[in-house]
């Protein structure tokens, strides 16, 4: 077995815990004080007094800053919380707290640090030290702070799954013991792993699996899964960064590369090419086992990178067993100047999830199978598939579900949709009152996020908004992300500003008094922040989110989708290519006499429809306290417009996120559907790429498009020129797209006469710039620092001199085009 040394495999015995315990409650005291001290120092005394390694030590560390963070508690910066802690320590813990407190007789705990900050510490948040509360009337038993407390208490777990928290991912050697719902595995992992379990039940012939993808895609826990009820032949210690760890089954054994990240040896140049071959057999077959062995490995695509850096460097005639299966992973050719006696075939399968055969010398040595965790998106339906008794598998193809039809999907098939659902359940399950009837007098905004959410149209369209971003963005979210943003839908941006037995504190602290207008609304505003139309987008009592923003995963995703960004007149919520923010500004323009903002809204969306169902007390107090607001007679100029404009983007994000609509809602379908489409381009998208590849001259005539052939840039010719220029006239070009084997990518190719002259990604930037041509007039957008490049090479493929056969040049002078020649041949 190949292990990172992290110690001893004996467990820690009682003066060993209470060594580290002492040691760490030292750090936090003097943390707390601001005190300087030394991580090191610590580590090094524990391990004189127990005689385990700094490793060891460390994790044990993180175990104690997990137990105090699900209390609520301050911990150690620098240690982040990891879980599965063994009972003896958090014993121990809890111990050393209640002793602490004693000790204290009373005296309150000091601000938390390591991370754990309250809202008090936070510019702009109201103050939530026992001063501030006091200011604004004491919390006594009448006050339904207790109901609220119990009422709130499931949403508390949330905490330790904000982006990403600290119970994600799973060690094989440890069942995953959260009290929060399972997501659906990514497409094809559950079926695999049934494959893989029941390989090693029956023993030969072996079966390989490999799971490929970034961290926080699942991996982990599908490991958990195949090894639940196998013995793990060599104790270890609970320790950091295990590469490998190897099982006994009833008929045969299983090894797992739990993290392919980890290179033990820093010879090893291909460490997982090595694994593979270890578990074959070569080199070994003196001494290989009587009893078949299997292989699942966890590998991060950054590591098919490096090793095949390291096979491209052998002649094929040496490639083992680990070249030839990194090579079809990575999906480089599989043949060489000289044929390899190792041999990968029968491939079979979709680009999410493949089957192949090994052999050697055509011998069959092992049935493989490759899931790309990532290659799915979790807010899609997952593709059925089905494995044969030959190991072959057989998939549907994976398909982008057009913006209008979402409100349609199976919820139990998309991994997002089955999360939330099965989320709100848990969470209302734990909640005393999840009518929320003893709670009608506070303004909630957290039970506002559930009642909301009660409603598949809602959940459709903050779905949808999700989807959005990870298609405007080429990227998928993980399942760490999935939850941080399942956690800012139900409580906001809490987890970041505050520790979670304040949450109750500062909701009640932030009540409307009653005592002025702008005071109430706002208190109004400030709460708002937890609700989710805001939250999702880092918006909270200000319009926008803050600067700083964009570290937090989960923003850099949404805030580009913010639909405040552009909110598109017109009154068509249901149609992705017209506009629709027309009925919100109709809303401002109702007289006092005759109604709300609000309530105009509701007047104008139809009853049944996602508005109606998103709008909670909590809006319509808010309503309330905007109209008040107006209505002061001492209200400045200023301030009505500033809370006017905060007020109308809450309403349009309120409008937008229950319908689904996000910024650039028309250039996000128009992806979708060239995706769907593909190869072919949808009819509106033909003439505004073609406008933007190659631009004509003078678009209002039926003029060709002119590049320069000596200037320093390929920037077509419009316009008059000051100066003359010789150019090659160029017919507009052919427009076809490719995604086989590209996943949510699509390719545009670019040719002339039947010939391809460059292909290059079509994504939401480049279909942006060419939504922005108009008229054959090309467009700009702020985007186009993004494009310029891209559109940069492909009209300079087009000067290429393989290219120029039969091509025409002219002197662009001024206005005038001079022909230079009739036509540039091969003869010529």
């Amino acid at each position: 077995m190949y292990v990172v040394d992290v110690g001893e495999s004996k467990p820690w015995n009682d003066d060993e815990t209470r060594a580290l315990v002492s040691a760490y409650f030292s750090m936090l005291e003097q943390e707390t004080r601001g005190a300087a001290y030394s991580k090191i120092a610590h580590n090094r005394h524990v391990q004189s007094l127990t005689g385990r390694s700094k490793g060891s030590i460390e994790f044990k560390f993180c175990n104690i800053s997990h137990v105090l963070a699900e209390a609520g508690l301050p911990y150690v910066a620098g240690y982040k919380p990891r879980s599965h802690v063994q009972e003896a320590l958090r014993a121990a813990v809890l111990g050393e707290v209640g002793a602490e407190s004693k000790r204290s007789s009373g005296v309150k705990r000091p601000p938390p640090v390591g991370g754990m900050l309250s809202s008090s510490d936070t510019p702009g948040i109201a103050a939530q030290s026992a001063a501030a509360f006091n200011e604004r009337g004491p919390l006594s038993a009448s006050t339904p702070e207790t109901k609220i407390g119990n009422s709130w208490y499931g949403l508390a777990g949330l905490w330790d799954r904000a982006t990403g928290g600290t119970d994600v991912a799973a060690r094989p050697d440890h069942p995953v013991d959260s009290s929060w719902p399972s997501a659906l595995r990514p497409a094809g992992v559950e079926e695999a792993c049934e494959w893989l379990k029941s390989g090693v039940s029956a023993g030969r012939p072996p079966r390989f699996l490999f799971l490929v993808g970034g961290p926080g895609a699942g991996k982990s826990h599908a490991t958990a899964h195949v090894v639940h009820g196998m013995r793990l032949m060599s104790e270890l210690e609970e320790g950091l960064a295990h590469r490998i760890y190897d099982y006994e089954g009833t008929l045969s054994d299983l090894v797992v590369v739990n993290d392919a990240t980890i290179n033990l040896e820093a010879s090893e140049r291909a460490p997982l090419t090595s694994d593979i071959d270890r578990v074959v057999g070569v080199g070994m077959e003196a001494v290989l086992p009587s009893r078949s062995r299997h292989l699942m490995a966890c590998v991060n695509r950054g590591v098919l990178v490096e090793e095949m850096s390291e096979s491209r460097l052998r002649d094929s005639a040496d490639w083992t067993a680990g070249d030839v299966l990194v090579r079809w992973l990575y999906g480089s050719p599989l043949t060489g100047p000289i044929e390899s006696s190792w041999q990968v075939t029968g491939v079979t399968g979709q680009d999410f999830v493949r089957s192949a055969r090994l052999s050697h010398m055509g011998e069959h040595v092992a049935n493989v199978m490759a899931v790309f965790v990532d290659e799915c998106s979790l807010f899609e339906e997952r593709p059925a598939i089905s494995i044969g008794a030959d190991s072959s598998v057989s998939a549907e193809e994976y398909r982008i579900v057009p913006l209008t039809q979402r409100p349609g999907m199976e919820a139990t098939r998309a991994p997002a949709a089955d999360l939330l659902v099965n989320v709100l359940k848990a969470v209302e399950e734990a909640v005393s009152d999840p009518q929320g009837h003893v709670l009608e007098t506070v303004v909630d905004p957290l039970g506002a996020n559930l009642q909301s959410l009660r409603s598949p149209l809602v959940r459709s369209g903050l779905l949808t908004m999700a989807r959005s971003a990870e298609l405007m963005s080429a990227t998928r979210m993980t399942y760490r992300e999935l939850w941080g943003f399942l956690t800012r839908a139900l409580v906001g941006d809490a987890p970041s500003r505050m520790p979670r037995e304040h949450l109750g504190e500062f909701v009640m602290a932030n009540q409307p008094s009653g005592l002025g207008a702008e005071e109430d609304f706002e208190r109004m505003r400030i709460l708002s922040a937890l609700r989710f139309n805001q939250s999702i987008f880092g918006a909270g009592e200000r319009s926008a989110a803050p600067d700083g923003s964009m570290r937090d995963p989960v923003l850099k995703l949404l805030i580009p989708v913010d639909p405040v960004s552009d909110a598109v007149p017109g009154s068509n919520p249901d149609a992705p290519g017209e506009g629709w923010a027309t009925r919100i500004s109709d809303a401002f323009g109702v007289h006092a006499s005759d109604g709300t903002p609000l309530q105009s809204l509701l007047d104008s969306a139809v009853e049944d429809g996602p508005l109606h169902a998103v709008v909670t007390d909590f809006d319509r107090r808010l309503d309330e306290a905007f109209c008040q607001l107006l209505q002061s007679p001492h209200l400045k100029d200023e301030k009505r417009l500033e809370a006017t404009g905060w007020y109308g983007a809450y309403l349009t994000r309120l409008y937008a996120v229950s319908h689904g609509i996000c910024a650039f809602r028309r250039e996000v379908d128009m992806l979708i559907r060239t995706w769907v489409q593909s190869p072919h381009l949808p009819d509106d998208l033909k003439s505004p790429l073609r406008t933007l590849i190659r631009p004509k001259r003078n678009p209002t005539e039926s003029g060709s498009s002119l590049l320069p052939l000596f200037d320093s840039r390929t920037e077509p010719i419009t316009g008059r020129t000051a100066t003359p220029k010789l150019a090659v006239r160029v017919r507009e070009p052919e427009l076809s797209t490719d995604r086989q084997g590209q996943g949510e990518q699509v390719l545009l190719v670019i040719g002339t006469d039947g010939t391809t002259m460059s292909r290059v990604s079509l994504d939401f930037p480049l279909i942006r710039e060419a939504l922005a041509c108009v008229d054959d007039h090309i467009g700009v957008t702020d985007l186009i620092d993004v494009t310029a490049p891209r559109l940069e090479r492909v009209r300079a493929s087009r000067l290429l001199s393989s290219h120029l056969h039969g091509a025409e040049f002219c002197l662009a002078d001024g206005d005038r085009e001079v022909q230079i020649t009739q036509r540039y041949t091969k003869e010529s």
